[in-house]
């Protein structure tokens, strides 16, 4: 069948926090426009349903194709959007609870208003009719600039329909699905609040698995953009290790670069500080410098322990333990200290 009237559908297959899922049937965005920002965010193919009222291979695309569990579900991968002039005194109106409220949606297509249908067909029309018509029924899956993939004008084997679902997925592979949408849209302005709070293998954690998929959806590059700033941080505190290396000072800059393992889980920080690390203590001045501080550290919680004993009246073993300070540790400070104590009389 032909229409040359404003012809479209606007069916959204996003979980936005404003929209509900269908429990029976797609969910259709409310907003043409707004349809075609949420697959760029998504990285996701449009479809677009054209529909007439009241004639027999109309109906029979709506009710057996459409409405087939296996569309459904293959609309899981793309924003969907019907278009249809109906009114709501023909079509009927419903009520669905959508965050709390009650909102009237269209009683034969659900999830969006006739007024909502009856605008997306406005712009459809505008869009993707030729010379001034379009047929109808007919499904068209489209890229968010508006090139058409495949368009299915009149009945056709559900076979078709999913086979057109598939090639327009390969144009944008690694989309997010309608509840990933939904998931990132809250963890991203959670995953700030990390990146500012310092919490970075938290954001590591988060972002990671979105910058291995290799999509152009807009929201995955931004979780991309912020595993960049946390591998900028991580750049400019692997350069204040380095400082500290050049200043000899091994035992903080190898504590610096286990404090950057630690911060930097999973990412390439994490193994260039790793690497960073395992030739460093391979070094023989470091090793001299690392058992050092090993040693100081020992020698001066056995000082602190012997202390402890002395000051809970246990003063032959502390006496023990003094005298095995001396013995062990003869060169560190621990020990200095306690010959001075014992010269002064302490």
């Amino acid at each position: 069948m032909f229409r040359a009237a404003s012809v479209a559908l606007a069916l959204l297959a996003g979980l936005a926090p404003a929209q509900a899922q269908d429990a029976k049937g797609i969910v259709f965005c409310e907003s043409y426009e707004r349809a075609f920002q949420e697959a760029t965010e998504r990285g996701v193919p449009i479809m677009i349903a054209v529909i007439q009222d009241e004639e027999e291979a109309n109906d029979d695309v709506w009710v057996n194709t459409l409405n087939a569990p296996e569309f459904i579900a293959a609309t899981q991968h793309t924003v969907s959007i019907i278009g249809n002039r109906g009114k709501e005194d023909l079509h009927g109106a419903r009520e669905d609870l959508r965050d709390g409220k009650k909102v009237k949606v269209c009683k034969k297509f659900g999830s969006i208003s006739c007024a909502d249908h009856i605008k997306a067909e406005v712009g459809i029309f505008r869009d993707f009719a030729r010379d001034g018509m379009l047929k109808t029924p007919q499904v068209m899956l489209v890229l968010p600039d508006q090139t058409v993939i495949t368009a299915l004008i009149d009945r056709h084997p559900l076979e078709e329909f999913l086979a057109a679902f598939v090639q327009a997925e390969k144009k944008l592979p690694n989309g997010l699905t309608q509840a990933e949408y939904g998931t990132l849209r809250a963890n991203l302005a959670e995953s700030k609040a990390w990146l500012e709070q310092g919490d970075l293998a938290r954001v590591i954690e988060f972002a990671l698995p979105y910058a291995e998929r290799k999509s152009n959806a807009t929201l995955i590059q931004e979780a991309v953009g912020l595993l960049a700033k946390v591998e900028e941080r991580g750049k400019a505190e692997m350069a204040a290790a380095e400082e500290l290396i050049t200043a000899k000072d091994y035992v903080n800059a190898v504590a610096r670069l286990d404090e950057i393992v630690g911060r930097y889980r999973k990412s390439v920080i994490e193994k260039v500080a790793k690497e960073r690390r395992a030739t460093l203590v391979k070094n023989r001045e470091v090793k001299a410098a690392l058992n050092a501080a090993k040693r100081e550290s020992t020698a001066r919680e056995m000082l602190e322990n012997a202390d402890a004993l002395r000051d809970a009246g246990h003063a032959e073993r502390a006496e023990k333990l003094y005298q095995r300070l001396l013995e062990t540790f003869a060169d560190t400070r621990a020990a200095a200290e306690l010959r001075n104590r014992k010269e002064g009389g302490g």
